[in-house]
């Protein structure tokens, strides 16, 4: 709910409205940044006290069981009503506009530490709400991270297992839930489940995309690896959309494969690929980048210098670099507050850092939430990697939005185990995975920009067509414009529903369909822009972004 929905519709909530509209980023500097440094604050200093004082497994079994309970008490209550997460759609990272909870029976699930690191075994169990810069926090002082550490601090071990996790190691290992080790899960009847792949292969394997509609997860145990404090990182610049795909394909593939591997695109036919490893520090001292520090460029922008000096290295302290885009919530930021980017705020404000996703939705008006959906981009696909180049004329001729994001991803074909993600069409030789990537577009779209026509319902849907035309499939994060029949074509419902039925599932979770479908009223109804009537200035038009 927007904070300013309290006030009805009153001549000065429109009013107010109508002015947050206008001055979005000014808005958003204002309040939700000083609260989200605040709030960053607090909740690094609830991390080292953590860290000191250490996890207790039986208060873990005593959170576990209140679960259980709860999801008990409702079955005796004869609710009919299915369950969900107590948890308020606003403190997510997911963009969708989903409003499924409202319908819903809340359960609490207030599960949020580091429970056990096993450094025998190499794995990290952890209870859902963990966040990856929680983790990086407790791991890598240890000499350990997630083989598949994902770079937005806030997304949580939670919603990237049971959703979709990906980052720049993924060419290497898949996508995060390729390395988890177990499940934990409260089901529908308040049963406590611990699955892995040898315990239940069907059960393992059709969590993952499920998004909390088969059970709660209560933990879930991770793989790691060994790291060095620093990364170095080789920045590879290519003037022709041929030369980068070209290019990454082989080094994603390859015997040697670099230990992590992304790729930025900066218009049609130019890019930067970045190679990095782990490593010591460097014997010169000052090749050491420290790109998070709060008056330094933004990394997407040093990354674009390459486009100009050529070929070059530099050493990345490794925390920085796994949380490189949080500063600049990748490039929206500057969308968001296009001051961002000026000397005077990096060197005055910028020790501030980013507004928290969650703080920003509390700031929107309904006006800015539809702008969200029609007059802005956000859309991954990942797609087999041979079809990179035609993905990137795709996206040219729908969004024309730039930088563009690049991740080399590893799918393994499950076989009969296929859950929701989609097996791949084809495999590598030899191998029982195909190299794919992600492809995503942020921004503002510069026909909107321009003043003209830009029809998101036309365009998003024609992308996710082709998508699945070329054997790929869309991350369920953002908001899905296909219809049911569609989506199902996309994502292989057979294991899911037969998962549902033996788990009691059905009537007890929504289906996942209910979660990522963009709703109705954010579809065609234009009223809250017409009662807000926003100016339809290129600011105004600027401020409608809100994040990745």
């Amino acid at each position: 709910m927007s904070i300013l929905s309290k006030f009805g519709e009153t001549k000065l909530a429109k009013n107010a409205a109508k002015w947050m509209t206008d001055n979005r980023g000014l808005v958003v500097a204002a309040t939700a940044l000083p609260v989200s440094f605040l709030f960053e604050r607090g909740r690094v200093t609830r991390d080292v006290l953590y860290a000191r004082f250490g996890a207790s497994p039986e208060k873990h079994d005593e959170r576990v069981r209140y679960v259980q309970e709860q999801v008990r008490a409702r079955n005796a209550s004869g609710s009919d009503q299915p369950m969900c997460t107590a948890r308020p759609p606003w403190l997510t990272m997911s963009t969708r506009t989903s409003t499924y909870k409202k319908d819903c029976n809340h359960i609490e699930v207030a599960l949020r530490d580091v429970l056990e690191v096993d450094t025998e075994r190499m794995t990290v169990r952890v209870e859902p709400l963990v966040n990856m810069g929680q983790l990086t926090r407790y791991l890598v002082p240890m000499g350990y991270a997630l083989k598949v550490m994902v770079e937005m601090e806030d997304l949580t071990a939670g919603g990237l297992t049971m959703g979709l996790g990906m980052e720049t190691t993924c060419h290497r290992y898949g996508l995060i839930q390729e390395t988890v080790v177990a499940y934990e899960i409260v089901t529908a009847d308040g049963s406590f489940l611990r699955v892995t792949a040898e315990s239940d292969p069907e059960l393992f394997n059709a969590l993952p995309w499920s998004h909390g509609t088969l059970g709660f997860l209560v933990a879930v145990e991770l793989e790691i690896e060994p790291v060095k404090p620093y990364i170095r990182m080789k920045y590879i610049p290519c003037h022709s959309m041929k030369e980068l795909c070209d290019r990454t394909y082989e080094l994603s593939i390859a015997d040697d494969a670099p230990e992590f591997l992304e790729a930025t695109i900066y218009s049609k036919d130019t890019g930067v690929i970045q190679c990095a490893w782990y490593d010591d520090a460097p014997a010169d001292r000052s090749k050491i980048n420290h790109i998070n520090r709060w008056y330094e460029k933004f990394f997407y922008q040093h990354v674009e210098t390459a486009l100009q000096r050529g070929e070059f290295e530099d050493w990345i302290p490794l925390r920085e670099y796994y949380h490189r885009h949080t500063r600049s919530i990748f490039w929206e930021l500057e969308e968001l507050m296009p001051f961002s980017t000026k000397t005077w705020w990096r060197w005055g404000f910028g020790w501030l850092g980013a507004p928290k996703i969650s703080l920003l939705k509390g700031t929107m008006t309904e006006g800015i939430r539809w702008k969200l959906v029609h007059k802005h981009v956000v859309q991954d696909i990942i797609v087999p990697m041979r079809e990179l180049e035609r993905s990137v004329e795709e996206f040219h001729e729908r969004f024309e939005v730039y930088p563009l994001l690049v991740y080399p991803i590893r799918i393994y074909n499950h076989g009969e185990h296929q859950g929701l993600q989609p097996n791949p069409r084809q495999l590598q030789p030899g191998k029982d995975w195909d190299m794919f990537v992600d492809l995503g577009a942020y921004g503002i779209p510069p026909a909107l920009k321009r003043g003209e026509e830009w029809d998101a319902e036309e365009h998003v849907a024609a992308t996710e067509r082709f998508t699945h035309e070329v054997g790929g499939f869309v991350p369920l994060y953002q908001d899905v414009w296909m219809n049911r029949t569609q989506f199902e074509e996309m994502f292989d419902h057979g294991l899911y529903r037969r998962m549902r039925e033996k788990l009691g599932a059905v009537g007890a979770f929504p289906e996942v369909w209910d979660k990522v479908r963009l709703q109705p009223k954010w579809r065609t109804d234009k009223s809250f822009v017409e009662r807000e009537e926003p100016a339809e200035s290129e600011p105004a038009q600027r401020s409608a972004t809100a994040s990745n």
